[in-house]
Order: C-alpha cells, then structure tokens, then sequence
C-alpha cells in the first residue's frame, strides 16, 4: 500500500469517527442530564421507603403468586407496579413506596387459554 493511499484511509476514518463522536453529542442534547420528569422519577426511586424487591414480596403475598413484571408507576410518581401471575390470571397490584400498603389491583383473565395479553 502507498503511503498516499493510507494518509487518505486514515483521514477517512478519523472523519468518520469525529462524525460519530459529534452525533452521539448532539444525541445527548449536549448537557448530558436527565430531563426533568426523569430527575424527579430518579428522586422518587432513590427516596423510596419500600424498595422494588420488598413491592415484589408484598405483591407476590398478597396475590399469591409470582412476580411476571415490575416496575415504577410514572403516572403517580409513588408507586411501584407488580404484575403476579396466580393460577389462569394476572392481577396488577400497585404498592405504595412510602409505606407498603397495596393501593388498588386490577386483575385480567386469561380466557383464551393462551397467557395473558400484554396491553402496551
């Protein structure tokens, strides 16, 4: 290989990794910070009373099954959500994450006999 042709291969790749570089930046809105509503989930998360594996315990209790999905209920910003799988259904308890009291349960049967259906 000439040497030419290896200056021009090395400057190629160097443009195409500034490019990438500049593009993840621009990805990143440049400030790297969390927006806002994420900021808030983030405090929400790290001041909880009851963690996502005690909502997981309390949940799989109170349904008397086990935990299929769990997560953080961004509509309230206080409460964790678990999905327990118990015979033919799901039932979705929504734990409290100050005090560990089960809120509300919705619960969807499975009525094709094929699993539950994920409705997101």
């Amino acid at each position: 290989m000439t040497r030419k042709k290896l200056v021009i291969g090395l400057s190629a790749a160097a443009l195409v990794s500034a490019a990438a570089i500049g593009g993840a930046a621009v990805a990143a809105d440049g400030s790297g910070a969390p927006e806002q509503d994420e900021r808030g989930e983030i405090a929400a998360v790290n001041g909880a009373r009851v963690s996502l594996a005690q909502a997981v315990a309390i949940a799989e209790r109170q349904g008397a099954g086990k935990a299929m999905e769990a997560s953080f209920d961004d509509e309230s910003g206080r409460n964790w959500e678990v999905e327990i799988a118990a015979d033919d259904h799901v039932a979705t308890y929504v734990v409290d994450m100050a005090t560990g009291a089960v809120t509300a349960a919705s619960e969807e049967a499975d009525e094709a006999g094929e699993g539950p259906e994920d409705n997101d």
